[in-house]
């Protein structure tokens, strides 16, 4: 049976906190109410809208028009394990970070270094979600997902989500044909961890004089550094990193190291380099910069808070200027992280 109530707050349901109101809430905490809610949503002529945790969503202002319902599916079971490795069936309305937890405490490697990562399993997916080298399409098998049209639940391999660089067929072909349900991971037994190859990883386990850590210790270490770069959205509203970091070709990575010599780049394939947007933003004088009632966070430029009342317009126009300033002084044109909807 759904509980579904009306005129919710949508700002309790994203982590920027701005937005207006959902028509209808309702929660998902097992596959069997699916049904229910598409029944309901028919009857009142309305679009179902799914969220988790609202950790990289920008909603409107006003009246959503919508049936929001937030997925609390739980689930966290080893069904299959080797001497190499264990597959963990995973709930979509998990939190993300404990799950990592739980893995790390199990002595499973694969998502350590997703520590601290906002939101819920179910959303990793979407828009291959990853940090310090890793990304969730590297220990993903499959998905389980609710077939909206069919009414029924199917299985969806790593290869069928086709994921790339923060995107996946949720992002493109399958958007609003799936709901994810569950999520497959495959982690290592690894007794000798790899360590993320980022100088602000280097620099903590050489500033605590540790030389081969643990998994227990890289989840630390990403947890510490992450909390000096990222504000707490419980405390600073915000939704993460706001852009996506850049790919560009070789030869203009090359070109951008030449006018700035400490900017770090990362090679992504014979022709292609990722470039940090967040040292773009601060080499453009950004960082930290107050855009009335949105700001760039002081500690880390790729992140935008919500200094308090701020609109949907308000974030769009921060947004807009921020992206033409790098424009015009980088002649990049940055891509953001949150959907806007």
């Amino acid at each position: 049976m759904l509980d579904v109530r009306e005129n919710v707050d949508i700002r309790k349901h994203c982590t920027l906190q701005v937005g207006g109101q959902f028509r209808y809430f309702t929660e998902i905490d097992t596959v069997e109410k699916f049904s229910d809610l598409y029944t309901f949503a028919k009857e009142k002529f309305l679009p179902v809208f799914i969220i988790g945790d609202g950790s990289n969503i920008v909603f409107p202002d006003g009246v959503m028009e919508v049936l929001a319902a937030k997925i609390e599916i739980k689930g966290f079971e080893i069904i299959n394990e080797t001497n190499e490795y264990a597959d963990l069936k995973i709930g979509a309305g998990e939190n993300w970070d404990n799950i990592v937890r739980r893995a790390v405490a199990l002595g499973l490697s694969g998502v350590e270094a997703m520590s601290a990562i906002p939101g819920t399993a179910g959303a990793t997916p979407v828009q291959n979600v990853g940090a310090y080298g890793q990304e969730i399409k590297d220990t993903l098998l499959s998905v389980e997902v609710f077939d909206i049209k069919a009414g029924s639940i199917k299985v969806l391999t790593n290869e069928e989500c086709k994921f790339s660089y923060r995107n996946s067929i949720f992002k493109g072909e399958a958007r609003g044909k799936y709901v994810i349900t569950s999520i497959k991971l495959r982690l290592l037994k690894d007794k000798t961890p790899m360590i993320p190859n980022y100088p602000g990883v280097k620099k903590y386990f050489l500033e605590n004089n540790i030389n081969s850590p643990t998994l227990l210790q890289i989840r630390e270490a990403i947890i510490e550094i992450r909390k000096n770069k990222l504000p707490d959205p419980k405390v600073i509203p915000s939704v993460g990193s706001f852009f996506k970091n850049t790919i560009v070709s070789k030869d203009k990575a090359e070109e951008l190291k030449n006018k700035h010599p400490t900017l770090v780049v990362f090679p992504v394939n014979d022709t292609e380099t990722k470039v940090p947007s967040g040292f773009l933003i601060e080499a453009a004088g950004l960082k930290g910069k107050s855009f009335g009632t949105i700001s760039s966070y002081t500690g880390n430029a790729m992140v935008l808070v919500n200094n308090g009342g701020a609109t949907r317009k308000d974030v769009e126009n921060t947004r807009d200027e921020i992206k033409k300033i790098i424009l015009e002084k980088f002649g990049i044109t940055l891509e953001t992280e949150p959907e806007f909807v």
